[in-house]
């Protein structure tokens, strides 16, 4: 006589490595670059788990950084975009301000070095993230996964770049789009660690917080640095009080 109760589970074996039919930035060269891109990131950022599960290439990483390039364009243009915001914020309350100065060759030479850092960042720092990711989770992952697919998931997840492209404060640590597309790729992070890589959720949690976090934490210690270097250092600064440089402040 055989008992339900007492017979073993079956265990689920999932491969995370099979191929499915296709993400729209596979596909890119048929669909077309811009189409590909856009449809890609509207799809991570709200389906990110049906996003991934039709990945058709989970065992390469060729198209992730293409990607990722793709991605730091965005941020390039992000810069561009607040950068031009606070000028014209600064013009219009602070123009008649005889206190302080404004270089405007020096603004615009500063915007572009910022941009290009920062669609430098946006294109490396998934290498770092994936490798940092993949060493907190790795051992509770229920169905292994290699690095490339950890990598190729982080590529995929950075979707809400496009929010950055959204004009907010005039100080960088109140910059609003750029804050709630960090914020947003956070969330994703743990959904698809959950759902995609299937990781355990308290070590989903964990590793999603402190990834976020050392990450956050190397992006402003590297903004601080370049500010101090720059601005402070070099007196490369292009607003600061009337008759003074950066270095008399």
């Amino acid at each position: 006589m055989r008992i339900a109760a007492h017979q073993p589970k079956p265990v689920e074996v999932v491969d995370l490595m099979v191929s499915g039919s296709g993400i729209p930035w596979e596909d890119r060269g048929s669909v077309g670059f811009m189409a590909a891109f856009f449809t890609t990131a509207w799809g991570m950022t709200f389906k990110p788990v049906r996003t991934l599960t039709k990945m058709r290439r989970p065992e390469t990483a060729d198209d992730a950084k293409r990607l990722a390039v793709a991605y730091g364009g965005i941020w390039f243009l992000a810069v561009g975009i607040q950068s031009a915001f606070a000028y014209f914020f600064f013009y219009v309350f602070y123009a008649r301000d005889r206190m302080v100065d404004l270089d405007g060759q020096q603004y615009v030479i500063n915007t572009i070095l910022e941009a290009l850092l920062a669609g430098a960042a946006a294109a490396l720092l998934p290498t770092v993230v994936a490798w940092m990711f993949y060493r907190l989770t790795a051992f509770d992952m229920t169905a292994k996964a290699p690095p490339v697919l950890v990598y190729n998931c982080i590529v995929y997840l950075m979707g809400p770049s496009l929010l950055a492209l959204i004009p907010g404060a005039t100080v960088p640590w109140l910059a609003l789009g750029p804050a709630l597309a960090g914020a947003w790729m956070f969330v994703l992070l743990l959904i698809v660690a959950i759902e995609r890589l299937r990781i355990r959720v308290a070590a989903a949690i964990i590793g999603s917080v402190i990834t976020f976090l050392a990450t956050a934490g190397m992006v402003i210690i590297g903004i601080l640095l370049v500010q101090l270097l720059w601005c402070n250092l070099l007196d490369k600064a292009s607003i600061v009080p009337s008759g003074q440089t950066t270095a008399q402040r």
